[in-house]
């Protein structure tokens, strides 16, 4: 019987040999470019902006304006929904937001946007809108606005905070805070303490003056 020791040294020669030239050839090809980080806050605020239309609305000076151009990009703001005939929550709501807005432009001056859409625009014309702010004391700054009821509609459902007529209370309470250019969106009971929601906005700025691990304020999700 003839021995296959020639034979199978022959192999392993071979097969060495093919070891050599590949790991050669890995050694002489170039590195892969590195891996560019994910700005995933960018990636978010992208991702987010198909949920904010970019539709018509009329401020209480009857100037004309779009929802996601002229109001919220690149912009930190609170967003409130509302109604001039509301008797639960509104009349309570609005002038906690007035204090809110008298320190915001104390520490954060021109740095914070405040809007109040109503939902109920067959009613709440630029007129009554601008009575009511008047009623209230509201500053320069803070804009009331009103458009189609459909438009209102589908900014409400982006926001996750659209209620049927019929239950058009339920989310009064609600305030949505966000910074559209990082995709940070926070909600916050419009009744909470000034301070709280003072806080919670300058959270998303530069101008925080102290550190919270636990902001009042709940992170937005889609809904």
């Amino acid at each position: 019987m003839k021995s296959t020791k020639p034979r199978l040294a022959s192999i392993a020669i071979v097969v060495g040999a093919g070891v050599s030239v590949a790991l050669l050839a890995l050694a002489e090809r170039p590195p892969a470019p590195p891996v560019p980080p994910i700005d995933y806050q960018a990636y978010t605020s992208r991702a987010l902006r198909e949920h904010f239309p970019n539709v018509p609305l009329v401020t209480q000076d009857k100037k004309t304006v779009r929802f996601y151009d002229d109001l919220i990009k690149d912009k930190v703001l609170i967003i409130q929904f509302m109604f001039t005939n509301c008797e639960q929550f509104c009349p309570m709501i609005t002038p906690n937001l007035v204090r809110v807005q008298k320190e915001l432009q104390e520490r954060a001056a021109n740095g914070v946007t405040m809007i109040s859409i109503t939902v109920d625009p067959t009613h709440d014309t630029p007129g009554v809108l601008k009575e009511y702010a008047s009623k209230f004391h509201v500053r320069p700054g803070w804009q009331f606005l009103t458009g189609q009821k459909s438009d209102i509609d589908r900014i409400r459902r982006g926001l996750g905070v659209y209620d049927s007529d019929d239950k058009k209370i339920e989310h009064m309470n609600v305030l949505t805070i966000g910074k559209e250019s990082t995709g940070q969106w926070l909600a916050i009971e419009g009744l909470a303490k000034p301070d709280d929601i003072v806080q919670t906005v300058l959270s998303l700025t530069a101008h925080s003056a102290r550190t919270t691990v636990d902001q009042p304020g709940s992170r937005l999700t889609n809904r």
